[in-house]
């Protein structure tokens, strides 16, 4: 194939800037590409090793073994915080830790999960369970304040406006938890699950003053 001139001169240029810097290229894309397959088996490596630790927690979880929930939760929520799996684990700590009636390690738990774990999917359910420890620990306007916080795309469901409603009565807002657990059971309405547990405490409450 014939060149003209200018083709010529163009080639001559690439070849000698290839002549110069073309090993550099090179190495720099086998560098790369080997960076980017040690990163890949990297993460394989610690999903696998995460995922036998979160088998083992929900096995933990189960027999009611509170030591190795404790100690599992805080090996994922160490070493793979980043992990879905680490998220997961805070809400098991924190579930145990509140069933002991340690209020202080269930809600630092579920602190972690709203503003560590980087899985913002599990802050609503954080937030209500944060909700409920401070109530237990007879502080309304923490536990207010907790749901205050949830999305406003998620502040419709009703494991959110039942929490609200025991919020609010707490509060001494009478009508508002019944305007709460009325909500609630609109939005319960496709799966039932909570419809009657809502309908008795809104019959507990005293008759709405006309």
């Amino acid at each position: 194939m014939a060149y003209d001139l200018e083709e010529q001169e163009s080639l001559a240029q690439l070849k000698a800037w290839w002549d110069k810097w073309g090993n550099l290229v090179l190495t720099l894309i086998t560098v790369i590409c080997l960076a980017f397959a040690g990163w890949n088996w990297y993460k394989r490596n610690q999903g696998a090793k995460a995922t036998v630790a979160y088998v083992q927690l929900q096995n933990a979880f189960v027999q009611n073994d509170a030591k190795n929930v404790r100690s599992l939760s805080d090996g994922l929520m160490k070493e793979y915080s980043g992990h879905v799996f680490a998220a997961l684990a805070a809400l098991m700590k924190a579930d145990v830790e509140h069933k002991a009636g340690d209020l202080d390690a269930a809600r630092s738990a579920l602190e972690w999960v709203i503003a560590q774990s980087g899985r913002p999917e599990y802050a609503t359910v954080a937030r209500v369970r944060l909700a409920g420890v401070e109530l237990d620990a007879k502080a309304p306007e923490k536990a207010k304040a907790a749901l205050d916080g949830i999305d406003a795309s998620q502040a419709g469901q009703a494991v959110v406006l039942d929490r609200r409603g025991d919020v609010l009565l707490a509060l001494g807002d009478t009508e508002g938890a019944r305007e709460a657990w009325n909500k609630a059971i609109e939005a319960d309405a496709a799966s039932g699950e909570l419809v009657a547990l809502l309908s008795l405490k809104i019959q507990a409450l005293p008759e709405k003053k006309s």
